[in-house]
């Protein structure tokens, strides 16, 4: 059988070689190159370990780099941006762990180019483990809102949303009614309600409520952390009352909210074997990370280099510690 040859595209006659790269037609004699060479100035090869080192803090500031290299700061952040842009192109995301998981997540609001933005944020941890592993994060314009924790929940693979037991979250509605429709134990952040009481009624020497402070934060703790069902009865009575008589709305809303919800203060208690920790603390260090970020990047100028800059933090970060119910509130 003859093999068919390809024909030159000028004149459909045969093509014979003309030197390593070049081909010529046997009929016209026109000669062209296989691999034609790029015009122009070599490209320099980019690493990551520009990006990698201001990740890591070992380069304060862009103004500080550009005085180090004594060049402008304009080609440190453009060099900057493309060694970024490498390591999120390179990095893949942390392999999810096997088994069932525990889902800490919490929303982080930031103004880019006159716009709120909000990152929603996601991390599974084993129930046996102690490191949680940072998800892909979604971005979207506005507040932190229900629909948007729902689109955010549909992001995660179906393989791993379907071994997720439990929920740890600040008590936002859209997590807490996220957790509610999948049938995932619910944890809410014990700091976060003592925050706010702490807002309203401090127990400094100096505050004007002090002694009301201390009766509400003694009945609290109780709740949030004694066995002893009789006592945590008394402890949710005592509130109330010191709700309904309060004269801060502040105080009579998050009492109110607290005395009727507080089962899901109290899942860690239930259910030892998931391990639950007490607070969603560590999606708050991933906050406080962006907001360090933030600064020493002195904001983000536009939403693309907002968003690649969360990306490739949250790559380079990974994994962060996340302890069982017995970590420090």
């Amino acid at each position: 059988m003859n093999k068919k040859h390809e024909k030159s595209a000028c004149c459909q006659a045969v093509i014979i070689k003309y030197g390593n790269k070049r081909r010529q037609c046997v009929g016209c004699r026109r000669t062209w190159s296989v691999w034609k060479k790029r015009r122009g100035r070599k490209k320099k090869r980019i690493d990551t370990n520009l990006a990698q080192a201001f990740l890591r803090r070992e380069i304060a500031s862009q103004i500080a780099l550009a005085k180090q290299r004594r060049c402008s700061e304009a080609l440190v952040q453009k060099t900057l941006q493309s060694s970024r842009d490498v390591f999120i192109r390179t990095t893949a995301w942390f392999a999810i762990p096997a088994g069932d998981l525990i889902l800490i997540a919490d929303g982080v609001v930031e103004m880019v180019e006159r716009q709120w933005h909000t990152i929603y944020l996601m991390l599974v941890r084993p129930v046996s483990g102690r490191d949680a592993v940072i998800l892909p994060p979604l971005i979207l314009p506005g507040t932190e809102t229900a629909s948007g924790w729902r689109k955010a929940m549909d992001t995660i693979p179906v393989s791993v949303r379907c071994r997720i037991l439990a929920i740890v979250c600040d008590g936002h509605r859209g997590l807490v009614s996220e957790g509610f429709w999948r049938r995932w134990v619910i944890q809410r952040c014990h700091f976060h309600l003592l925050a706010r009481i702490q807002s309203r009624r401090s127990r400094f020497r100096i505050a004007r409520h002090q002694e009301e402070a201390r009766m509400i934060f003694k009945h609290a703790h109780a709740v949030l952390a004694s066995t002893d069902e009789v006592a945590v009865t008394r402890a949710l009575v005592a509130l109330e009352d010191t709700g309904w008589q309060s004269t801060s709305p502040e105080i009579r809303k998050v009492l109110s909210g607290f005395v009727s919800q507080y089962l899901d203060y109290r899942s860690y208690l239930k259910y030892p074997d998931l391990h639950l920790p007490t607070t969603n603390n560590t999606a708050e260090s991933l906050a406080s990370m962006i907001a360090d970020l933030k600064r020493r990047m002195r904001g983000f100028p536009t939403f693309r280099s907002f968003e690649r800059w969360i990306v490739a933090l949250l790559k380079y970060k990974k994994t962060i510690a996340c302890n069982g119910f017995h970590q420090q509130n």
